[in-house]
């Protein structure tokens, strides 16, 4: 984010991905949103100002894991108004989907983050995970488990379909608490990770799932559904 953004334009674009139905993650330094993105899998990054280091800075994230072709917007300031063009060229030469003035407004903002969103989804598989074993299906936000469907509630959903979407590998508790709360700057008490953990695993059991989900001691948790049933 440019320290020059004002504060109107931050609110206005994270009303306009909310409103296209994203979580939305907001990040002050370049530092923030690489450790982030390390632990978190972005749809879209929404990008608000342009200097002229950040075209080098986005090419360097293709070493960021699963980041290689993350897609992103640039939403221009008021201190690029009269610079409009040439900001609008460079962002776009780098592989910006867009380049959009904050001076165009809300309404604009979310039909571009909309149609994007869209896009990619229509690109994306809409289901997660092996249809015999467990299914979770992002247009019709339902899930299957053995051919059972299950009813989460909207963060134990999200939760859910990130070890989906990353089986076999050790999730932190930090990067839990990103997926569930939007991480840095939220307050939960201490034992409030381990209780939507407990929640999780006695759904998934009760569903025949028992020992999907692992606690690996000093480090997180596992999700390791079988490959066949």
């Amino acid at each position: 984010m440019n320290a020059r953004t004002d504060g109107k334009t931050v609110v206005s674009v994270e009303v306009a991905l909310e409103r296209a139905g994203g979580q939305v993650r907001r990040v002050m330094e370049r530092f923030e949103a690489e450790q982030l993105m390390r632990r978190w899998d972005p749809e879209v990054f929404v990008l608000l100002g342009w200097s002229a280091t950040t075209g080098d800075w986005l090419q360097s994230l293709q070493f960021v894991p699963h980041q290689d072709a993350l897609p992103f917007l640039v939403v221009g300031n008021g201190a690029e108004e009269d610079h409009q063009e040439p900001t609008a060229v460079a962002a776009l030469e780098v592989g910006a989907q867009a380049y959009i003035p904050a001076s165009l407004g809300l309404e604009i903002l979310t039909a571009q983050v909309r149609g994007l969103l869209k896009k990619l989804r229509a690109h994306a598989s809409a289901q997660v995970g092996e249809e015999e074993n467990l299914c979770i299906d992002l247009v019709s936000l339902r899930v299957w488990i053995l051919g059972q469907e299950i009813h989460l509630p909207r963060r134990l959903f999200y939760l859910l379909h990130y070890f989906a979407a990353h089986p076999d590998e050790v999730v932190s508790n930090d990067q839990i608490a990103d997926i569930l709360w939007g991480g840095k700057g939220t307050y939960f008490a201490p034992n409030t990770l381990a209780v939507k953990i407990y929640r999780l695993r006695k759904i998934l059991e009760s569903a025949g799932a028992k020992g999907w989900l692992e606690t690996v001691r000093s480090f997180g948790y596992r999700f390791s559904p079988p490959s066949n049933t």
